[in-house]
């Protein structure tokens, strides 16, 4: 049952780990837009919030021990409501790139999988295909295929070692028809949603893991190194490498795959790979780069952050591992241009201001680099305690983020060549662990949409 509600009327009245929770997600909107921290709206619920999800329409899926709501980010009004619906955080998932929000109801050795309208709440098609709770998606809109990664009985105390076997379901985006499941080879290790101390169970999640991503007729799989299948079909292709995943205990050590009309480009073992998208050979290959959690491309140069802060899966904590650095390479022939080793006590994700300047933060400084030369411009003390990303903002400001506290920088360089502080603001301390994870893809992900954009004018 759905329930159409269009006002609302007082705060909503939340546990306080989620009140910690609320605020930090807050925060991320004040990071991208400057925006002043002050409440925009309030809504009532029918009680506590027991978790939130945000999708990129800007609509929050917010669970209760009662009913699942949808609630317009900007407004606060209650979209649609399912009244009577307990569902958990890992039930509900949102399609990147789509308007689709997926609902898994688990039931004894079946799940049934609701495929609904993220801004009505309107069925658009059930399937009972699929077993366990759906972790990742891909989608390709020109194609009309969904694909689906699932994993079953994934609760347990939280700890190091928890592993399963995923499986991938590919779907008729519009019908829900299922035209082929895959299913790994062995079980790989999960990622604690969160790590508790009194010993109860929590669910599993793949975060600790790139999703699966479709390109030229196929989906590119990176969970026991780097598969692909065909979409339509599900054979396999010849581009197989497998390798060790989440290198020492550490979530997220290999980048996001990057792609140009040429070439996919891939990380993982140290080493940087330019795969063939017309035959799927290997075209070069850059070796002994150390961790490689990060590639941006743009105007035919790859930059590649090398070390950086992860996230351990045994307790959630961050690790540092080096070496440090970032390194540009020709995105042709895997010459490298030049590297960049000044950051020796730390380094966050790369951001890029402007398409001459790169700028990274160490835990000490924020530094701009020449994106052609790989020389530092220039640096500023960011005095940010455990600085673990950069984002720009819509301003073009470079924000440090870490444990407590954003601050805010102009990059663009004053007459004297220096970095300029705007304004820093003080937050209350989320946990580390799940938050810095979800943290430092949010920070990826908004530098690469910045970078595609203004890729795109130039």
């Amino acid at each position: 049952m759905i329930d159409h509600v269009s006002s609302v009327s007082a705060r909503a009245l939340a546990p306080a780990p989620w009140r910690a929770v609320a605020s930090f997600v807050f925060l991320a909107s004040l990071v991208v837009s400057a925006r002043a921290a002050s409440p925009a709206w309030e809504t009532k619920l029918d009680g506590d919030v027991r978790f939130y999800q945000q999708s990129e329409l800007g609509v929050l899926a917010v669970g209760t021990e009662k009913s699942l709501y949808a609630v317009d980010g900007e407004t606060g009004e209650t979209l649609w409501r399912r009244k009577g619906a307990r569902f958990d955080e890992e039930d509900v998932a949102f399609v990147p790139g789509t308007d689709y929000v997926l609902l898994c109801e688990e039931r004894k050795d079946r799940t049934r999988l609701e495929a609904a309208d993220v801004l009505t709440g309107r069925t658009l098609w059930q399937s009972d295909k699929v077993k366990g709770v759906v972790m990742q998606s891909a989608v390709d809109e020109d194609a009309g295929l969904l694909a689906l990664v699932t994993v079953r009985d994934a609760r347990d105390r939280a700890r190091e070692g928890f592993r399963r076997k995923p499986t991938v379901h590919v779907f008729e985006l519009a019908s829900g028809r299922e035209l082929w499941k895959y299913e790994l080879e062995s079980e790989i290790e999960l990622m604690p949603s969160e790590w508790r101390d009194d010993g109860k169970d929590v669910a599993y999640t793949l975060h600790n893991y790139r999703p699966p991503a479709f390109l030229d007729g196929r989906l590119y799989l990176f969970y026991e190194g780097v598969t692909s299948l065909d979409a339509r079909e599900g054979k396999e292709g010849k581009q197989r490498e497998k390798f060790k995943v989440n290198e020492d205990g550490l979530a997220l050590t290999e980048a996001d795959p990057v792609a140009d009309a040429e070439y996919i480009y891939a990380s993982g073992r140290g080493r940087v790979r330019a795969i063939s998208r017309a035959t799927g050979d290997t075209a070069w290959e850059a070796k002994d780069l150390g961790l490689t959690p990060e590639m941006l491309l743009l105007n035919g140069v790859l930059y590649v952050r090398t070390g950086g802060q992860f996230v351990r899966l045994k307790d959630g904590e961050l690790a540092e591992r080096g070496p440090y650095g970032v390194s540009a390479l020709d995105a042709a022939t895997g010459k490298t241009l030049w590297r960049f080793k000044g950051a020796d006590k730390g380094i966050t994700n790369i951001a890029v201001p402007d398409a001459s300047t790169i700028v990274v933060a160490d835990r000490d400084d924020l530094i701009a680099l020449d994106a052609r030369t790989g020389k530092r411009r220039a640096k500023i003390s960011h005095k940010v305690e455990g600085a673990s990303f950069v984002v720009v903002n819509e301003g073009g400001r470079a924000v440090v983020g870490g444990r407590n506290e954003v601050a805010a920088f102009d990059t663009s360089l004053n007459s004297q060549g220096r970095i300029v502080e705007l304004w820093r603001a003080r937050h209350e301390r989320a946990g580390l662990g799940r938050a810095a994870l979800v943290w430092t893809r949010r920070a990826n992900l908004h530098a690469r949409s910045l970078l595609a954009r203004r890729a795109s004018r130039a």
